[in-house]
């Protein structure tokens, strides 16, 4: 479950596909904040040139740390693997609706292949 809770952050927040020298785990905390403001703030700027307005802005972000904390709580108190994980689909079927309602599916699409297209530049530089 950890693993596919690491999967989920690093798909929603973790870190930028530019020189990823160090495994996520060896990072200092200090590092790792640095690394999610740096991969928020360029899906922020992706999302404002999709025409998103600072309130939709701030509502995805929202949507994105109920998100985590819903991962978290789940990895706590889900049980075994089996249920964690159909927890954690739960989970992410219902922030993808609500990214639906905030920004539209159209633009909802378009945002998860650039998140998609920066994990695999990220894994390929690894």
């Amino acid at each position: 479950m950890k693993k596919i809770l690491f999967i989920i952050f690093i798909g929603t927040f973790a870190m930028s596909g530019s020189a990823i020298a160090q495994k996520w785990e060896d990072l200092s905390d200090e590092q790792k904040m640095s690394k999610v403001q740096g991969f928020r703030d360029d899906n922020q700027k992706f999302l404002k040139g999709l025409g998103l307005t600072d309130e939709q802005l701030n509502d995805v972000d929202n949507v994105n740390v109920c998100f985590l904390s819903t991962l978290d709580r789940i990895d706590r108190y889900g049980g075994d693997e089996a249920s964690k994980k159909k927890y954690a689909k739960s989970a992410v079927a219902s922030r993808s609706a609500q990214l639906d309602a905030i920004i539209g599916v159209d633009k909802r699409k378009q945002y998860m292949e650039y998140v998609q297209a920066k994990l695999e530049k990220a894994a390929a530089t690894k």
